[in-house]
């Protein structure tokens, strides 16, 4: 009797075991939903007067460029829609008189955070090149649930003293 309490003991832990290491659940920012329609998704944004700055079409998808949301350091959304719905919302984050050593040192306790909230995140870019004078760089992780995704990205372009910057998370309906 005391093997078969054990069993169903370990039986329990292990069934609670994939959910204790996923963490929390990654939610779409903004409290939006997946397949939420464009002009829902203005109104909303027109409440905490944010604007649509830029209206486009990128890989057959319309994408909405917003800025102006209350948020810390967020300095512009991209949202995307596949028909009309809501599909991937990408967050642009930093601070432009950063140099390249806080955005780092930004983009890693935002890995660390995230890891702390979803589980480990795996690596799926991590590359240096460079096209002529311009030396790239770009880094990049990712979190999969079973109805989002979360990438988050540091992107560097250098060429002397010039540079330019940016750390973005892609969340992506799955």
């Amino acid at each position: 009797m005391l093997r078969f309490r054990t069993t169903i003991a370990c039986v329990f832990l292990l069934a609670l075991l994939p959910a204790a290491l996923v963490g929390e659940e990654i939610r779409v920012p903004f409290n939006f939903q997946w397949g939420e329609s464009a002009q829902r998704l203005e109104d909303s944004l027109k409440r905490v007067q944010a604007r649509v700055v830029e209206r486009k079409t990128v890989q057959s998808r319309s994408v909405l460029v917003v800025e102006g949301i209350p948020q810390k350091l967020l300095q512009r959304a991209l949202f995307y829609f596949d028909g009309d719905s809501l599909a991937e919302i990408e967050l642009h984050y930093g601070d432009k008189s950063w140099d390249s050593v806080q955005y780092a040192q930004f983009f890693d306790q935002t890995r660390r955070n995230i890891d702390t909230k979803y589980g480990m995140g795996r690596v799926i870019a991590r590359q240096k090149t460079r096209e002529g004078e311009v030396l790239q760089t770009l880094i990049g992780y990712q979190w999969v649930q079973a109805t989002t995704s979360l990438q988050l990205f540091l992107y560097t372009a250098e060429q002397g003293a010039d540079s330019l910057r940016v750390l973005s998370l892609h969340y992506k309906g799955v």
